[in-house]
Order: C-alpha cells, then structure tokens, then sequence
C-alpha cells in the first residue's frame, strides 16, 4: 500500500524538463499523458478567484467507457495531511497545543519503542516529518481486509526500531500523522474526523469531502475508478480500507473541494497569520535537489522557472493527486488513476501540469 506523496516521481519530470518548456493548454498536457502512458484517466481543476475550469481525459471508468462528471470523488491521500496540520494549527491558535511541546505531554506514556523516547519528539517535529518515528506501512506491506484503529496502526510502527533521534533529519512518514490525528482526539475530545469537518470542511463549504466511516471501502458518487497495472494487467484497486490510512491518507474529496481549500488557506480563511507563518516554516525535503521543501503538513514547491508554489500531494492506490497554489496565481488539483509509467517510469503528468499553470 502507498499512502505517501511520492515527490521523487514528481522530481524526475521537474528535473527532466528546462525551464523554458512550457506546455500550451493545460488540457492538452493532460490529454497526452493519458493517451502517451496509457493511463485510465485524469482531472485537473484550475481555480482563480471564482473562476473554476476543468479538464479530463481518458475514463472515470474503464468498463463502461464514462467521463468524469464534475465533483468526481477521489481517495485524496495525503492530501489529508494539509487538513489534519491545519486542524492541529487551529488548536495552536486557541493555546490548546503548543508546537515545541513534547507529544509525551498530550499522549503520556503512549508513545514507546526501540529508540523512541516521546519526551524528545515535539508538536512540530511530528507535523514536518522530523520525529524519526518508524512507517508504519511500506511498499511490500499488503493492504488490510479489515478497518483499523489509530492505536492499531501506531503499534505496527512502534514494533520497529526508531529511524533517527528526534530532530537530526526530515524522513516523510505517514505514523507521524496518525499520532496528529491522536493529538487532536486528546485535545479536543472528539474525533479527528468530526473535529475536521466542523473547523474547516463545513466553514468552507466542501460538502463533497469526507472521511468514510470504518469498513467502507467505496466512495460517494459520482467518483472516479482507480486503478494499477497488476502482472501487465490493468487492474481496478477502487475498494480499499480508508481506516488503514487514518488521517495520515484516509480523506475522500473532489479536485473542485481541495483546489477550493488551498485558495483558502493560502488567503488566510482557515489560520491567523501567525499560524499560517509556522505552516510555512519549511526544512528541505531529502533527495530532491531544492524542489521541494515540507514546513508543517504543507509542501513548497520551487518550481524550475522561479515560480514558488505551496500545497501538497498524494499517492494511494489508484489515486495520484497535487493540490497547489501560488500567492498570487491559480490554485490547482489533479488527480491521475493510475500510476503513471505504465509505458515509462520516469514520468509523472502532475510535474507537466504544475509547469503549464505555474510557467
């Protein structure tokens, strides 16, 4: 299972590509990467001020041949991070949380491991991946038939050894934000989910974003299919176990609902300044060569062409999402349904996308 953005692929292309190109039609660019990579299909919401476009290729599902329709649902993946983080930062504003506080202060005694010592782990290490907690899923491990806890999630990764000690480096990880989701539970004495939705998906308006309850593994329609090559076949991984990515990944949305939420948080509807300054505090994300960097649960994207971009991406089964925004540009959200590569693998179609929008 993969719940993490998975910036080396996004790296390669940014990498790959001068500054100078840039594509003419951002639906053209989505078009011929579901046609040169044989994807199943792909959307791209372009939002400036109350502007919305859209555009799709290819099918949301294969079987029946039908296009995507607006507001088609898609599992979000870690895009969820950008609305546990600003949850978290919220809590922060109230005086409820403080960033350089240790998480042994909220979760004591919950956090033990080989290596671990929770006392030594504060707020804002977990939020910018700096804990040195363990994964708690990798590429080889398989997805679960049955919904999972936080808790149960968390004892996977505490059965490992800790990576590093709290601090000496930034490793994306997605137990970090399981225990985001613990911290808000604590705090707040409701559940993440719940507390989500009431501070920022109900206050915006994203009607069409929502966590599913455990055991459901479908989304609402309509929705997009996803879909793998599995053993040189296309394969449709559409039913997943969304409690198995917690707020680490669990979110279903729309490209139309996240494109809305980072014009949002970027036009301070959703921090005080001040928090929103913390979000923005950034560390360089390893083996990306200064394109990306990861402040708390929020990416910047430095993009070859001197535009700087702030949002977040997400890979899960099926579903390979960017969400981003300029300060003074458009917000966009794509989603592809298929890993791309299936012809290539060293592309990734959201890379071109941000290039066509942003230079």
């Amino acid at each position: 299972m993969r719940i993490a953005v998975v910036a080396a692929l996004l790296l390669l292309v940014l990498t790959a590509a001068p500054a100078s190109a840039q594509p003419t039609a951002v639906g053209d660019v989505l078009t011929r990467a579901v046609v040169d990579d044989d994807l199943a299909g792909g959307i791209v919401v372009v939002r400036h001020g109350a502007d919305v476009t859209r555009y799709a290729a290819g099918y949301s599902d294969v079987e029946t041949k039908t296009g995507f329709a607006p507001n088609t649902h898609i599992r979000a993946a870690s895009i969820t991070k950008t609305f546990v983080a600003a949850t978290v930062l919220q809590l922060v504003a109230e005086g409820r949380i403080d960033l350089d506080a240790s998480i042994e202060t909220y979760l004591p005694g919950r956090i033990r491991g080989e290596g671990i010592d929770a006392n030594a782990i504060t707020v804002r290490q977990l939020l910018r991946h700096q804990s040195g907690l363990p994964e708690y899923f990798d590429k080889d491990t398989p997805a679960p038939a049955e919904p999972k806890t936080p808790d149960q999630l968390l004892d996977i990764a505490l059965a490992l050894p800790a990576q590093f000690p709290p601090g000496a480096q930034m490793e994306y990880t997605n137990t970090n934000y399981v225990i985001a989701g613990m911290l808000i539970e604590k705090v707040t004495g409701r559940p993440a989910a719940d507390e989500i939705t009431w501070r920022i998906l109900v206050p915006l308006g994203l009607f069409e974003t929502y966590f599913p309850a455990p055991g459901d593994t479908g989304l609402r329609t309509p929705f997009a299919h996803g879909y793998e090559v599995v053993d040189g076949q296309r394969t449709d991984v559409t039913a997943f176990q969304a409690s198995a990515a917690g707020m680490a990944g669990g979110l279903i949305s729309t490209n139309e609902d996240t494109s809305a939420f980072i014009t949002a948080l970027l036009d301070g509807r959703v921090l005080p300044r001040a928090q929103l300054d913390e979000m923005m505090d950034v560390v360089a994300m390893p083996d990306t060569d200064g394109l990306f960097d990861y402040g708390l649960g929020l990416m910047r994207v430095n993009l070859p062409c001197g535009v700087t971009a702030w949002g977040h991406g997400g890979d899960i089964f099926g579903y390979h999402s960017f969400m981003a925004k300029s300060f003074d540009g458009p917000a966009v959200s794509m989603t592809v349904t298929q890993s791309a590569g299936a012809s290539s693998p060293e592309t990734d179609p959201r890379a071109d996308v941000l290039d066509a929008i942003f230079c």
